[in-house]
């Protein structure tokens, strides 16, 4: 095996092949789209936009509480990995530019391009092709909910929740399969 496989693997175990993280950030999405429902729609903006900075942390505690081993110091996909972070911040004007002016029913739509856009990446971290759908998954229900289905405020933010939550499962069994075939 060639040290850039075994740091893939080793991060794609570590962390359930992002599992944890998609299953946090799933949970949100469907916070915010039933404080949305609840006619609470800067609420459920705000659930959104600073709930995600805490997807990290709480993901990392969770995945902690799981007993998951960390990830050997000398990985350097973590550092690319918070690079990619980032992304979702520097995006953030895009969101505020698309729900301007009455139009904050394309919030969930245009927060999931940019999720979506988000996700392609880690096809290279975890080294697992899922992500290339994951990403496509979630760039067209935005795509759709924003220019198609723009008439419910949170119905996109629902079913991008229960697409993460999804391939929360699909990635949890994918590396648990590789982990027992390795047994």
């Amino acid at each position: 095996m060639t040290e850039q496989y075994d740091q893939h693997t080793e991060y794609r175990r570590s962390h359930w092949g992002g599992a944890v993280y998609l299953v946090v950030e799933g949970l949100l999405w469907l916070l915010s789209a039933v404080l949305g429902i609840a006619s609470q729609i800067p609420a459920a903006m705000l659930v959104l936009l600073i709930g995600g900075m805490f997807i990290y942390p709480i993901a990392t505690a969770c995945s902690r509480l799981l007993r998951l081993p960390p990830t050997d110091r000398s990985n350097r996909l973590a550092v690319l990995n918070t690079w990619i972070a980032l992304t979702i911040p520097l995006g953030l004007p895009l969101i505020f530019m698309a729900t301007t002016a009455g139009h904050e029913n394309v919030f969930f739509p245009a927060f999931a391009v940019l999720v979506g856009a988000h996700w392609l990446p880690f096809i290279y971290i975890y080294s697992m092709k899922s992500f290339l759908a994951l990403s496509g998954i979630l760039v067209l229900a935005g795509i759709l909910f924003g220019f198609v289905f723009a008439q419910s405020f949170s119905a996109c933010g629902f079913v991008v929740g229960g697409i993460l939550l999804l391939f929360a499962a699909i990635h949890y069994s994918i590396v648990r399969r590789e982990m027992v075939g390795d047994c």
